[in-house]
């Protein structure tokens, strides 16, 4: 099995994995001595011996204590490395695949950290010890050594067999999870369309099939887990067993084995077990984990939809050009050969009928979706986006304005500007009011003028709006459309609108309709 995992961590844990156990063997030596001297050889208990003893148990705890922490720091770094990867592969086409991508991002990635947080520590730990104990069981009693040797290989053979029948069908479960969620969110979705089509039954038959499949899914990984254990325990009691029986007749008929060598001998033996056994528990528990990384390989390796085509322009008398594009989706082109010059401080203006390229076109200026052809260049990549989804994550209503940039007096200034703290006021807790699951508590006007409020307050060099008046009624509009001419002091703004008020201030206006956009009359 190959583990995708940096060599130099791997290094290091293998020396103070190996600083561990040569601790724990010293610890081991001078406890066996002292136990020697005081039982067999009558002697006074030595406190020199026993500092020594307790030095290296000491400093054995201590290191394992260091080994867990950096194992686990190490694996939060590698995880939010995943994440950002996972991240990266965002773009206008993910919002379909939402339920599988989120899954990926909290779920299976989560459920992969302990294949790097315990499952390969484990790992060096245990190759490092059972070599380190081998090799001083030869030097101590060698046919300990021997038998520890001819029983530890069943250990592997064995948890290697259905630890890769556990990695399968945790892959099949991790797939049936994504199906379930995308399924149930689609329904939830959809409910209006089961209540009014009378669906129902059609409905909890699909929900209750996948249901069973899951379920299905999760006893064998069970009964893999059970079956694991139960041979892991034979293995581990038989090996220790014939160890001590092998010293038993060494000491009672033999009589060639000193107290110090078959004690030292039988504390050795459990711990090498012992590891093989956590080891063959954590191989299961890793090819469960490694089922959930592939769910997320299959974001990571799909092929990257587009990467960064916009260009930075150091001119500066142009916020926004586009210079021979053609935008559309797949093979199908909605508008060819555009060439728009947006001036710096301006508002612009795009109209046409639905369905012709305009959101297309601005999501190609936000960075969404690659043009086909030709060229985008921008005065700056600062660009606030007001899209025409109605979509909250869930936090503060204070958080999702100000979004970590503006204090709280600049929140409360911008809702009074767009007459919003009327409604603000009558929540329970005001702008720290949490909003969960998309449950804002507010009209599609407000909500509107809520989420126009987060991108003023940051103040982009560049904001896009799709629709920014819809659900506005006409003293809202006046307000919303006052407040665009005062940005447009520090902001280019290009918008897509219906409504005519919108176009009364604008500085240019094109029209977008049969693939062709030309500049309209204002």
């Amino acid at each position: 099995m190959k583990i995708e995992f940096p060599r130099k961590w791997l290094i290091i844990y293998a020396l103070i994995s190996l600083l561990m156990v040569i601790f724990y063997v010293f610890f081991g030596h001078y406890l066996s001595v002292i136990l020697s001297d005081f039982i067999v050889g009558n002697q006074s208990l030595s406190y020199t011996l026993l500092a020594w003893m307790l030095i290296f148990f000491t400093a054995f705890i201590l290191l394992r204590a260091i080994y867990q922490y950096s194992t686990a720091h190490v694996a939060h770094k590698r995880m939010e490395s995943y994440g950002n990867r996972l991240l990266s592969k965002v773009d206008d086409t993910t919002n379909k695949k939402s339920e599988s991508f989120l899954n990926a991002l909290y779920v299976h990635l989560e459920k992969y950290r302990p294949f790097e947080q315990v499952f390969i520590p484990t790992i060096v730990n245990t190759m490092v010890k059972l070599v380190v104990i081998i090799f001083v069981l030869f030097f101590v009693h060698r046919n300990a050594a021997i038998i520890l040797l001819l029983t530890a290989p069943f250990v592997p053979l064995y948890y290697v067999l259905v630890g890769l029948q556990t990695r399968d069908e945790s892959y099949k479960q991790a797939s049936q999870f994504d199906g379930m969620g995308t399924l149930f969110l689609n329904l939830v979705r959809g409910k209006d369309t089961v209540r009014y089509t009378g669906s129902k039954e059609s409905v909890k038959g699909r929900l209750e099939e996948n249901n069973k499949d899951f379920v299905s899914q999760t006893m064998k990984i069970l009964k893999y887990a059970f079956q694991s254990s139960l041979m892991l325990e034979f293995i581990t009691i038989l090996g220790i067993g014939l160890v001590a029986l092998e010293i038993g007749l060494q000491i009672i008929i033999f009589e060639n084995i000193t107290f110090y060598a078959a004690f030292f001998a039988l504390l050795l033996a459990p711990e090498f077990y012992n590891a093989l056994k956590v080891l063959g528990v954590e191989f299961h528990n890793g090819q469960l984990a490694r089922g959930h990384l592939d769910k997320v390989n299959e974001w990571l390796e799909a092929p990257a939809k587009h990467k960064e085509y916009r260009a930075v322009s150091q001119s500066g008398d142009y916020a926004v050009e586009l210079e021979n594009v053609d935008i559309g989706y797949n093979e199908k082109r909605l508008v060819e050969n555009i060439n728009i010059k947006f001036e710096p401080r301006t508002i612009n203006s795009i109209t046409g009928p639905s369905g012709e390229g305009k959101t297309t076109l601005l999501k190609t200026i936000v960075g969404l979706l690659p043009p086909k052809r030709g060229d985008v260049r921008l005065s700056t990549m600062d660009i606030g986006y007001i899209s025409d989804e109605l979509y909250f994550n869930d936090s503060t209503l204070f958080d999702y304005l100000s979004d970590g940039g503006s204090g709280e007096e600049a929140v409360l200034g911008i809702l009074e500007k767009l007459k919003l703290m009327e409604s603000v006021d009558k929540l329970k807790e005001g702008i720290h009011t949490p909003i969960v699951n998309n449950n804002v508590p507010f009209s599609g006007g407000e909500i509107v003028r809520l989420k126009i409020a987060r991108v003023l307050l940051k103040r982009p060099g560049i904001i896009v709006m799709d629709e920014p008046t819809e659900f506005l009624d006409a003293e809202t509009e006046s307000i919303v459309l006052d407040q665009l001419n005062e940005f447009k002091e520090f902001s280019t703004i290009i918008a897509v609108v219906h409504r005519r008020r919108l176009l009364n201030i604008s500085d240019t206006h094109y029209h977008l309709e049969n693939k062709k956009i030309e500049r309209g009359d204002i």
